[in-house]
């Protein structure tokens, strides 16, 4: 029969670091290296928004920024204890709720792309620990779009067309227009009381973060944010909260990575054109696969968060 085992986490007093310092861990020396790589040739006077820059952003954003994902699986079998029936229960439910947004992209274009929008801000949201209030926090999380729509409108209105059709782009780039300015100026308040409640790295990676989907093309400067800060972050949140023996596998990258290549996969089955061995890889359809593993990702957060052990706690482990 199979008992349960506690496996103690790192204490506060021991391992365990405290959370403004989990954020600037956060923060690799492969984003500033990245900022640079965009900022150089840009200062120079060259064109970011080439084929060879966008293939580089899109291979960026999948390889970096979707495994994060893919933790998921790990994690709910741990966190839940499932097994066998309860973890395909859990895999069929994970891939249905997937499903409903690839349908509505197809069905739905509109409501596929606010959707995708409002949930994004939603979980982008989770990065930021100041302010307290959840709706401000949303508004902070809506920034990194809202930089871009307002710094590179012509460029976020031809990748939101693509994703649907020119009027629904259109429509969607003006209500994110409108707020735009709101969430910047909460951005703006997120970033300052994040550097004085003793973060300074992650509030200047997130300034500069900003300023870069501001003035750089949305297909490179996203996946800068996405993969090398917002991913990163939820990373390191899960291997804090569980540690690897707690999440119960040796290689949790390695693991998250592969499930990450089977949504590429399935992706592609279903949008033929979402890589094209001529073009390479199809920014709008790209942006699509974000959106439909992000909608079970988001539901499996939410719950997950109401269960995930605190620092000091016991994570159950099979014996």
């Amino acid at each position: 029969m199979r008992g349960i085992s506690p496996l103690a986490l790192p204490s506060p007093a021991g391992a365990a670091r405290s959370s403004a310092h989990a954020q600037d861990r956060a923060v690799p020396a492969a984003f500033w290296l990245a900022a640079l790589c965009i900022v150089l040739p840009l200062a120079s006077g060259l064109d970011l928004e080439t084929p060879l820059v966008t293939q580089a952003g899109m291979v960026l954003m999948l390889a970096g920024g979707l495994p994060h994902g893919g933790h998921d699986l790990l994690v709910a079998r741990r966190l839940f204890r499932m097994h066998g029936p309860g973890l395909v229960l859990f895999v069929l439910a994970y891939m249905a709720a997937a499903g409903v947004m690839a349908l509505a992209w197809w069905l739905m274009p509109l409501a596929a792309m606010l959707g995708f929008l409002a949930l994004a801000a939603w979980h982008f949201s989770e990065d930021w620990q100041v302010p307290q209030d959840r709706l401000l926090r949303t508004a902070a999380g809506l920034a990194p779009i809202a930089a871009a729509v307002l710094g590179q409108p012509a460029a976020v209105s031809r990748l939101f067309a693509t994703m649907t059709d020119p009027g629904t782009g259109a429509l969607a780039l003006a209500l994110v227009t409108l707020v735009a300015p709101v969430a910047l100026l909460v951005a703006a308040v997120a970033i300052a009381m994040a550097w004085q409640s003793g973060s300074p790295r992650w509030a200047s990676a997130q300034g500069t973060a900003l300023a870069l989907l501001a003035v750089a093309p949305p297909t490179i400067a996203f996946p800068v944010y996405f993969a090398l800060l917002h991913s990163r972050r939820h990373v390191i949140a899960i291997l804090d909260a569980f540690g690897t023996a707690g999440i119960g596998h040796a290689h949790p990258r390695v693991a998250a990575t592969t499930l990450a290549l089977i949504a590429c996969a399935a992706w592609a089955l279903l949008s033929p054109r979402f890589v094209d061995l001529v073009h390479g890889i199809d920014p709008a359809l790209a942006f699509q696969l974000l959106s439909v593993v992000a909608v079970p990702h988001l539901i499996f957060d939410a719950i997950g968060m109401k269960f995930r052990p605190a620092r000091g706690d016991a994570v159950p482990v099979d014996a």
